[in-house]
C-alpha cells in the first residue's frame, strides 16, 4: 500500500474569506492529508508588524471545522522547516504571491531547494489586508447603520 501523503500549509487565516477557502481546498487536492498550521497572535505582530483582529483560539477553531483540513497545529515560526520535517510532509503549500520571494526566507528557500513547495494561485482583489482597509474607510457608514439598529 502507497504512503499517503501530508501536505501543509500555515497562515494568519485572519478575517477568514473566500481566498483562504481557496487555498486549502487546492491544498487538499495535492495529497491525502492536509495540516494546516494557524500563526500564533505574537508570530503575526513580529511578522505583519500589527496584531490580527481575530485572536489565535478564534482563528484556531474556525480552521478545524473546515471539512478539507484533517489537523489543524499551531505555528511560531514561518516557513518553519522544522515543523515541516516533525509532521513528516511531503509538500508545503502557499500563495503564489510568494512566488520569486524564496529568497527572502530561509525556510521557504529550503523548501523549494528541497522540491517540497508549490504554489497556489492567489486570490486576485481580496485579502484580509483589504477587508480591514474596505471597512476603515466605510467605518462612518458602518457606524451610523449600527447606530440605527439600536
Amino acid at each position: 500500500m502507497a504512503e499517503k501523503i501530508i501536505v501543509f500549509t500555515g497562515g494568519t487565516w485572519d478575517l477568514f474569506h473566500i481566498g483562504h477557502l481557496n487555498v486549502l481546498k487546492k491544498a487538499k487536492t495535492m495529497g491525502d492529508i492536509l495540516i494546516v498550521g494557524v500563526s500564533t497572535n505574537s508570530l503575526i505582530k513580529k511578522y505583519k508588524e500589527a496584531n490580527p483582529i481575530l485572536n489565535y483560539n478564534q482563528r484556531m477553531a474556525i480552521v478545524k471545522e473546515l471539512k478539507c483540513v484533517d489537523k489543524v497545529v499551531k505555528q511560531t515560526d514561518i516557513f518553519d522547516v522544522k515543523q515541516f520535517k516533525k509532521l513528516k510532509a511531503d509538500i508545503f503549500v502557499v500563495g503564489s504571491d510568494w512566488e520569486g520571494k524564496e529568497h527572502l526566507v530561509p525556510g521557504l528557500k529550503w523548501l523549494k531547494d528541497n522540491g517540497h513547495l508549490r504554489y497556489v494561485p492567489y486570490t486576485k482583489g481580496l485579502s484580509s489586508s483589504m477587508i480591514k482597509e474596505k471597512i476603515i474607510n466605510h467605518a462612518v457608514e458602518i457606524l451610523k447603520a449600527q447606530n440605527k439598529r439600536k
